[in-house]
């Protein structure tokens, strides 16, 4: 019996050498097979770690230190009341009087960014770039003075790198942290501000997502990371000038593991920046890839090399994430910043978010036939709405006393 399951699995061997049709499809269910088998293991032994973590209100204890503390608002009341469409406050990047405003006047942000081309670089400007508060573009060969990047000689990724934290110094005295990303990457400067206020920018912190290479940890670029004011100047105590910076790195592409292997020799390594729920603040792919189970192809050196690993599909964001990074084009930027700046679900009625746009001026000096024209084709287009015209002035009493009932009732 045993010789014959013997020669029957030595037959199956050889026909499946000489069809290589057959050979390839029963390869490739087998990887698939190692794959899922892999991946399943990697979820299960994930699920233990998450549990370790807890929440401990570091944000709202550094508002306490302040005399302040944290309330939801109206948002009906805060963005619509006391305006017009006119207002262009309604629009504004940072809005001073809101919590996220207080943050960027009290935590000063400068960004950094190394654009690929002129395209890119003026997306960053009109969409994220806003929200910090000095931008800085650096290339090593060229420079556009309409979107002030600026030419930064280097041989080296990390010569780059170590020259820009000089430039920041020199020109920035206020500062407390240089958050660095590629120009495919959507930053949330907010979130970033609200993570870090409660640290302490003059002590040393190096911020990101950790990755071993070569025995060296470091931030993964990919996925941005920051160094605060007291990490930029104990490196650049090593680095004291922008020549010396040239020999701290070789190459290109490579800048983000040099900085971590300087740092590393100074006394300060990456931690872990993953929230209470084990989820990943500083995101080195897109939505589309780390929403969705799968996406990132467990053969990516990402499952492997990444110290603080967060579980991919929706499990795998933190509600108050810092970055995305692969954004493929720059409509996709622009996609983001509405979604994220200008886009308001709101959660109850609205009064004066609900109030229709003023009518347009009446066309002056118009001749009585103009006139005429103009009133004819307006009562033209009133008997083909379904609605009346001044349907909301009619019952803006009734909507005062509905949502300001419910209002209250919240409060």
């Amino acid at each position: 019996m045993i010789r014959w399951l013997r020669k029957l699995v030595w037959s199956s061997l050889i026909h499946l050498a000489k069809d290589q049709k057959t050979l390839f499809g029963v390869s490739f269910l087998f990887g698939m097979l190692l794959a899922v088998l892999f991946h399943n293991k990697q979820e299960s032994g994930d699920t233990v770690e998450t549990v370790k973590y807890s929440y401990d209100f570091a944000y709202e204890k550094w508002l306490y230190s302040k005399n302040l503390y944290s309330k939801n608002v109206n948002p009906d009341l805060t963005r619509y009341k006391h305006k017009n469409g006119t207002d262009q406050n309604i629009e504004a990047p940072v809005k001073l009087e809101s919590e996220a405003g207080f943050l960027f006047q009290t935590i000063s942000v400068v960004c950094i960014v190394f654009p690929s081309g002129p395209d890119w670089a003026a997306t960053v400007r009109d969409t994220w770039g806003k929200h910090c508060n000095h931008l800085r573009f650096y290339h090593p060969k060229t420079e556009n003075n309409s979107l002030d990047i600026r030419k930064l000689q280097s041989k080296s990724d990390f010569g780059l790198l170590c020259s820009s934290f000089h430039e920041v110094k020199a020109e920035v005295a206020d500062y407390d942290w240089i958050l660095v990303s590629t120009d495919d990457t959507f930053v949330i400067p907010e979130n970033f501000r609200y993570y870090t206020a409660h640290m302490n920018s003059s002590e040393t912190h190096y911020l990101g997502h950790a990755m071993r290479f070569w025995n060296t940890v470091y931030n993964w670029k990919d996925a941005g990371f920051a160094v605060s004011k007291g990490t930029v100047e104990k490196l650049l105590t090593k680095f004291g000038t922008k020549d010396q910076c040239e020999s701290g790195g070789k190459y290109w592409k490579n800048g983000d593991w040099y900085l971590g292997k300087h740092l590393h020799d100074l006394g300060i390594d990456p931690v872990d920046t993953r929230d209470e729920q084990g989820k990943g603040r500083f995101n080195g792919y897109s939505f589309r890839k780390l929403l969705f189970p799968g996406a990132v192809s467990i053969f990516e050196r990402y499952w492997k090399d990444s110290l603080y690993l967060s579980k991919d599909g929706p499990q795998c964001c933190s509600n108050f994430a810092v970055t995305f990074h692969g954004i493929l084009s720059t409509s996709k930027i622009y996609q983001l910043e509405y979604l994220f700046y200008h886009l308001r679900p709101f959660y109850s009625g609205g009064k004066y978010g609900n109030v229709p746009a003023p009518p347009p001026l009446k066309t002056p000096h118009l001749t009585w036939e103009e006139k005429l024209k103009e009133e004819e084709l307006e009562n033209m287009f009133n008997s083909l709405l379904t609605t009346p015209p001044n349907m909301m002035e009619k019952h803006v009493h009734d909507l005062d006393e509905i949502f300001g009932k419910r209002f209250h009732q919240k409060v």
